[in-house]
């Protein structure tokens, strides 16, 4: 199931359907084959939820770090997955956690939290606003489980550009069809697409190539 349109960055509200191509009704691009909900144990979440140091949270299904508070353990407060601007309700609620599961050191004894566990991108590409020389942004950006990743993403974007933007081609003429562009109506960000959705860096070697892009061609972008 999906979240957000991985092209324009739109919550999807429409039904999907197992085993149909699901289309965005905001910017009419092929999104992917709905399948069933699955998480992958590969980026080791599942171990740190049966390590009892996350857990699923009941109201979003993310897993989210478990604290500690006297006798209790809850979820720590964090955003939701159907609208990452607000705060999930479940922040705060009890967290359930798997039998056998350890219970969570106090705070003023843990010395680790889950930093260690946590992936870090760090990710270069170019911002270009209006009446504005681009430049150059390097992000970097945690997060605990890999399926949160475009939704991340999405959030950085939205600091950067607003709340309304959408995802265009890189100008054909200009020869770079691997890069696209994230746009809203004052600013772009310009980044390489990644195969499952989302954005990874622009490539040192062509960094000085868009930014002359964007100097020589700005009227192809409509961004800059």
């Amino acid at each position: 199931m999906y979240d957000f349109c991985p092209h324009c960055g739109q919550t999807l509200e429409h039904d999907q359907v197992a085993g149909r191509m699901l289309v965005c009704a905001h910017c009419g691009k092929d999104i992917g084959f709905v399948g069933a909900v699955q998480y992958a144990n590969v980026d080791g979440t599942e171990d740190l939820i049966l390590a009892g140091t996350a857990a699923r949270c009941p109201v979003c299904a993310q897993a989210v770090q478990v604290k500690q508070s006297g006798e209790r353990k809850t979820l720590v407060p964090h955003y939701g997955s159907k609208d990452p601007r607000k705060i999930c309700p479940g922040s705060g609620k009890p967290a359930v956690l798997p039998t056998g599961a350890p219970v969570p050191p106090s705070p003023a004894r843990a010395g680790k939290d889950l930093s260690a566990f946590m992936t870090r991108d760090v990710l270069k590409i170019v911002l270009a606003r209006k009446n504005a020389t681009p430049t150059i942004e390097v992000l970097t950006l945690d997060y605990l489980d890999k399926t949160e990743r475009v939704r991340i993403q999405i959030e950085a974007l939205r600091e950067m550009l607003g709340t309304e933007f959408r995802m265009k081609d890189y100008p054909a003429s200009l020869h770079r069809p691997h890069l696209g562009i994230w746009a809203s109506a004052d600013a772009c960000v310009v980044a390489k697409r990644h195969e499952r959705g989302g954005f990874e860096s622009v490539a040192d070697g062509e960094v000085a190539g868009v930014l002359a892009d964007l100097k020589n061609q700005a009227g192809l972008f409509h961004c800059a």
